[in-house]
């Protein structure tokens, strides 16, 4: 989650907050959705946040924002438990939807 430089597309955006926030690399799948949610920070705040997939290709044991937040691999299911957006958890759920339609198509 977070914002986007106006030299940079929305894709981009989210590889580069992985790498910031996880220490993690990868590519962007195509786009899961967009949706409009109140800040829980600023209650006055209406944002728009975008969703994209990354298939992680490489774990950095150094990363920017290491020593403000952890990495952890969870499955979907402690996610969707610990998630506290709706938004979010409605975004993993077409996450696991598309990808058993793909596993269907197989």
């Amino acid at each position: 989650k977070g914002g986007w430089e106006e030299d940079e597309s929305m894709d981009e955006a989210a590889r580069r907050e992985a790498l910031e926030e996880a220490g993690v690399l990868g590519d962007t799948e195509k786009v899961l959705g967009f949706w409009h949610y109140q800040s829980l920070r600023y209650a006055d705040q209406t944002y728009e946040g975008f969703m994209f997939p990354l298939r992680v290709s490489d774990e950095l044991h150094q990363w920017p924002e290491m020593a403000s937040r952890k990495r952890t691999w969870a499955t979907v299911n402690q996610v969707m438990d610990g998630c506290s957006h709706w938004w979010m958890r409605e975004a993993l759920e077409k996450l696991v939807a598309r990808h058993a339609m793909l596993q269907s198509a197989l």
